[in-house]
C-alpha cells in the first residue's frame, strides 16, 4: 500500500511541475511550505467534516429501517441494505486518511490524503456500484464534494483537477466498458446525457478556475507579505545600524529649527552640553541663539552661511554648558528644505574641540615666547625647510641681511647673493641635510652694511614630531672683530718675543762667555777655581765674583723661561694644543718624568712612590705633554709644601679611560683656592719664593682637554692634595704593551 502511495505522490508531483512550467508560473520553495502546511491544516477540518456527514447518513438510514422515512420511499428495496456497505467502506476510508495525516507521511505529502478524502466519497460509491453490477451517476454528492473542497481547500487546482478526473474517468470509462445500467427502476435509461455532462464540466470548472484564482491570489499575497517583511527586516536593520551610530558617535548630532530649537540630539551632544540625557536637550533649548552661544550673533551667522553655501563646516563658537562653563565646539551642518525650497530644519555633527583649542593657544604661546627669545639673542639666527627655503628668522638675522621677515621667508639663499656663494651654502646644506647632525665651518657673509664680515656657521638638523627629518637650524656668529684681536695679539705677541727674547738671549750669551773665559784664564794661571774669587774681566777694570756671574745666568734662564711659557699659553689659547697621537705606555712616561725630576727631588728631600703598572692598556697620546703634565704636577707639588713630601703616582683602568692620580701630604689648599686653580696666571699663596707667572697647571688642563680627558683636584688644607686626571685608551684596547 506505502509503495502505491509513494509512486501515485511521485506521479502527482511530476504533473504538476510540468503543469508549472507550461504556465510560467514557477512557485518558490518557501510559498510550497506554506502551501503545503495549509493544505495539510485544512485537510484536518475536511476529514472531520466528511467523517460527521457519512455518519449523519448512516443514521439517517438507521433510522430509517426502523422508523421508515418517507423521503426514502423512492430508494429501491435492493439497494437499501447495500447503503450500509457503501458508508462503513466511506467511513473506513475516510478514518484510514484521518490516520495517515497525523503521521509523518501524511504531513509531508498532503496530497495524498487529499485524494484519499476526495475518492473515499465519490470513487468508493462508484466502485461499490460496480460490483453491485449498476452504475449511480450521484451528481449531488459530486457537486457538494467538489465545492466543499474548493471552499475548504482553495489551493492546489491541479490536485482538485485529478481528484475530479479520477471519478468522471472511472463513471464514463468503467462503466461503459462494463455496460452498467441504472438501478431499477431505471435501469432502461442512459448513465449519462448531454446537459449531466455539461453540467458537471462547468461545475468542475468553475470549482477549479475558482481554487486557481484563490492560488495565485495567495501566491502574491504571500510574495508581497515575504517582500514586505524583508524589507521591514532590512528597514529595521537598517534603522538599528544608524540608530546605533546616532548613539555611539562620538560627535554630537542634532537637528534644529530655525526659530532655534533642537528637534533631535543625541548622546554625545548632550555629553557636550553637560546633560545626562538627549531628552534635556531638546526640552531645555527653546532659544538658541541665547541659551548656547556665548556670543548670540553666532547662531545668525550660522544661519546666514548655510543660506548662502547650503552648508556650514568648521564652524567655531564659544558655548555655555549647562552648569555655566564655556568650551570650545565646531558645528559641520546644511539645511533641509521641502518642495518648496524652504529650510525645514537644520542638520549636522557638533565637535567639542577645548582641548584642540587650548593646544592652540599653549602652542601659540609657546611660538610667541620662542619668537621673542630668539629676537633677543644678537646673534642671526634662521631655520629652513628640507629644500632650502627659509621658515622663520630672529630680528639680528633681518639686520644682517637688510631684508624684513615677509620678505625672507618662503625665500631660498639664491634670493639674497650671487649664484657662485649660493650654490656654495646651498650645497653645504644638502650635505647637512644628508648626513644630519651637526656642521661647522668659517665662511665670509656680506652684511647690509656692504662690509664682508669673517663668521662662524652653527647649523644641526631637526626631526618633525613623527620623527622624520625635518629641515636644519643655523646660527651665524660673527667672529670679525675676534679675527682682528687675534690678528693684533700674534703681532703683539712676535713684537714681545722679538723685543725680551732677543735681549736676554744677547745677555745670556755674554754672561756665559765670560764664564768661560773666566775658567780658561784661572786654569792657565794656576788659580783654583773658587765661587767666591774675584772674576778678572778682559779690557774692563770692576772685578765680578763668580758666583754673582751665576746667578745672573740663573736669572737669564728664569726670564727667557717665563718668555717662552707666555708664548706658549697664548699659542695653546688661540690654536689649541698640538697633539703627536701614538699609543703610549703610561708607565714609561711616568718613569722618564721621574727621573728627570730626580735632582730637585733629592734637593728638596722628597720621596716618589710610583704606582703605575706596566700591564695597563695602551693611551692614545702624546707622549711629550703626557710627560709635561706630570712633571708640572710634581714640581706644582714641590714648589708648594716644605721639604721632606711624600708623592704617589697611581693609574687604574675604569671603562675606556684610565684614571691618573698624583697624591701628596702637603699642607693642602682651601676650596676657594680649588675653584681657581687651573686658571690662567694663578698662582698660590704658598709657593716658596716663586717666579712663575702660573701657567704650569692652566697648561696641564689644556692638553688633558686636548686628550678628550678631564682634570679636576683633590684637597683638604692640612691634609695633602690629590689631582686626578683622565686618559682615553688606544683604538684598541685590548692590546697590552706586552703584545706590541
Amino acid at each position: 500500500m506505502a509503495t502505491i502511495l509513494k509512486t501515485v505522490q511521485k506521479s502527482l508531483r511530476k504533473i504538476f511541475c510540468a503543469i508549472d512550467l507550461l504556465t510560467r508560473s514557477p512557485i518558490t520553495t518557501e510559498y510550497k511550505a506554506w502551501r503545503n502546511h495549509f493544505l495539510w491544516q485544512r485537510l484536518h477540518l475536511g476529514l472531520w467534516i466528511a467523517i460527521i456527514l457519512v455518519l449523519s447518513f448512516i443514521c439517517l438510514n438507521i433510522y430509517d429501517v426502523l422508523f421508515s422515512l418517507k423521503d426514502l420511499t423512492k430508494v429501491p428495496k435492493q439497494i437499501k441494505p447495500l447503503l450500509f456497505a457503501l458508508q462503513g467502506a466511506m467511513m473506513v476510508g475516510l478514518l484510514t486518511c484521518l490516520t495517515v495525516h497525523r503521521t509523518q507521511f501524511g504531513r509531508r505529502y498532503p496530497e495524498v490524503v487529499f485524494l484519499g478524502l476526495s475518492w473515499s466519497i465519490t470513487l468508493v460509491e462508484q466502485i461499490w456500484a460496480t460490483f453491485n453490477g449498476f452504475a449511480i451517476p450521484d451528481l449531488i454528492t459530486w457537486f457538494l464534494m467538489f465545492l466543499s473542497q474548493a471552499i475548504l481547500i482553495p489551493v492546489r487546482w491541479i490536485l482538485h483537477l485529478v481528484a475530479q478526473l479520477g471519478v468522471v474517468i472511472y463513471f464514463f470509462g468503467v462503466n461503459t466498458t462494463l455496460g452498467l445500467k441504472l438501478p431499477p427502476p431505471k435501469s432502461q435509461e442512459s448513465i449519462y446525457d448531454v446537459a449531466m455532462i455539461l453540467a458537471l464540466f462547468w461545475f468542475c470548472f468553475i470549482c477549479d478556475i475558482g481554487v486557481y484564482l484563490y492560488d495565485r491570489l495567495q501566491r502574491s499575497e504571500f510574495s508581497a507579505r515575504r517582500a514586505l517583511e524583508e524589507a521591514y527586516q532590512k528597514l529595521r536593520t537598517t534603522e538599528a545600524k544608524y540608530r546605533s551610530i546616532f548613539e555611539n558617535a562620538v560627535e554630537g548630532i542634532f537637528q534644529s529649527t530655525p526659530d532655534g530649537r533642537y528637534i533631535t540630539a543625541n548622546p554625545a551632544l548632550a555629553k557636550i552640553y553637560g546633560y545626562l540625557l538627549p531628552e534635556e536637550v531638546t526640552e531645555n533649548f527653546t532659544d538658541i541663539e541665547h541659551q548656547l552661544y556665548v556670543d548670540p550673533n553666532r547662531r545668525a551667522e550660522f544661519m546666514r552661511q548655510v543660506e548662502e553655501n547650503g552648508n556650514i563646516s568648521e564652524f567655531e563658537s564659544q558655548i555655555y554648558r549647562s552648569d555655566g562653563s564655556i568650551v570650545w565646539i565646531s558645528e559641520k551642518a546644511y539645511a533641509v528644505r521641502d518642495e518648496s525650497g524652504n529650510i525645514l530644519y537644520y542638520e549636522g555633527l557638533i565637535e567639542d574641540i577645548t582641548k584642540r583649542k587650548q593646544a592652540e593657544e599653549a602652542l601659540q604661546e609657546q611660538l610667541d615666547f620662542l619668537q621673542v627669545l630668539m629676537n633677543t639673542i644678537p646673534t642671526p639666527v634662521y631655520y629652513k625647510n628640507l629644500q632650502g627655503i627659509y621658515m622663520g628668522c630672529n630680528k639680528a638675522f633681518e639686520e644682517a641681511l637688510g631684508f624684513s621677515k615677509e620678505q625672507i621667508l618662503g625665500k631660498t639663499v639664491y634670493d639674497f647673493t650671487s649664484k657662485d656663494i649660493a650654490d656654495k651654502y646651498h650645497q653645504a646644506d644638502m650635505v647637512l641635510l644628508e648626513q644630519q647632525g651637526v656642521q661647522t665651518y668659517e665662511s665670509n657673509l656680506v652684511y647690509k652694511d656692504g662690509v664682508q664680515h669673517d663668521v662662524i656657521f652653527y647649523k644641526a638638523t631637526f626631526s618633525k614630531a613623527d620623527g622624520t627629518l625635518g629641515g636644519l637650524v643655523g646660527v651665524i656668529l660673527d667672529i670679525s672683530q675676534r679675527k682682528r684681536t687675534e690678528e693684533a695679539l700674534r703681532v703683539f705677541f712676535h713684537a714681545v718675543s722679538h723685543d725680551l727674547r732677543n735681549p736676554v738671549l744677547g745677555t745670556l750669551m755674554v754672561l756665559r762667555n765670560l764664564l768661560k773665559t773666566g775658567e780658561i784664564g784661572h786654569r792657565a794661571s794656576g788659580i783654583e777655581n773658587k765661587t767666591d774669587a774675584p772674576f778678572p774681566m778682559p779690557n774692563s777694570q770692576i772685578p765680578v765674583p763668580r758666583s754673582i756671574l751665576e746667578r745672573m745666568v740663573q736669572s737669564s734662564d728664569r726670564q727667557l723661561s717665563l718668555i717662552n711659557s707666555l708664548m706658549e699659553a697664548h699659542a695653546s689659547e688661540v690654536q689649541g694644543i698640538l697633539l703627536q697621537r701614538q699609543s703610549v705606555q703610561l708607565s714609561a712616561v711616568v718613569e722618564a718624568a721621574i727621573a728627570d725630576l730626580e735632582a730637585i727631588l733629592q734637593e728638596n728631600q722628597d720621596t716618589v712612590t710610583n704606582l703605575v703598572t706596566a700591564d695597563l692598556p695602551l693611551i692614545n697620546g702624546d707622549p711629550t705633554q703626557l710627560w709635561r703634565v706630570y712633571t708640572n704636577l710634581i714640581v706644582n707639588a714641590i714648589k708648594h709644601n716644605p721639604p721632606g713630601l711624600d708623592i704617589t703616582l697611581s693609574a687604574t683602568h675604569e671603562g675606556d679611560l684610565i684614571y691618573c692620580t698624583v697624591s701628596d701630604n702637603g699642607v693642602g689648599m682651601t676650596k676657594q683656592q680649588c675653584e681657581r686653580l687651573f686658571e690662567l696666571y694663578f698662582r698660590g699663596e704658598s709657593a716658596r719664593n716663586s717666579l712663575s707667572l702660573g701657567l704650569g697647571l692652566y697648561m696641564c688642563r689644556q692638553i688633558i682637554t686636548s686628550h678628550g680627558g678631564e682634570i679636576g683636584v683633590k684637597s683638604i688644607q692640612g691634609a695633602g692634595t690629590s689631582f686626578w686626571f683622565t686618559l682615553p685608551l688606544f683604538e684598541h684596547p685590548n692590546i697590552t704593551p706586552a703584545q706590541l
